[in-house]
């Protein structure tokens, strides 16, 4: 950031990244589908701010987060990403990630 802020334009860096599973040494979380078996809210809430503050620190101000995808078909490659084939219950755990 320091070095895109001295330049001519001085226009800040936007690092976004998928953290949950690709920043380093930092802890490493289930996906969602297996987050969404817990029904918790609460739970959900917690394990966001703690991949915001591990994502924060390592310099990245943008998360590609939450998947609220509501898979429907278990042939799709990505239904992993989502918490539930529930519509509510990915919507409530959604709501509580962000």
């Amino acid at each position: 950031q320091e070095t895109a802020l001295r330049s001519r334009l001085a226009i800040p860096l936007l690092i976004g990244m998928d953290t949950k599973h690709v920043l380093a040494n930092t802890t490493v979380f289930p996906h969602n589908i297996g987050i969404g078996c817990s029904h918790n809210a609460s739970l959900v809430t917690k394990l966001a701010t703690a991949i915001a503050s591990e994502a924060r620190a390592g310099g990245v101000n943008w998360i590609f987060a939450p998947s609220v995808a509501v898979p429907q078909d278990a042939r799709w490659a990505r239904t992993s990403e989502g918490f539930s084939s529930d519509a509510d219950l990915t919507s409530a755990l959604g709501a509580a990630y962000v």
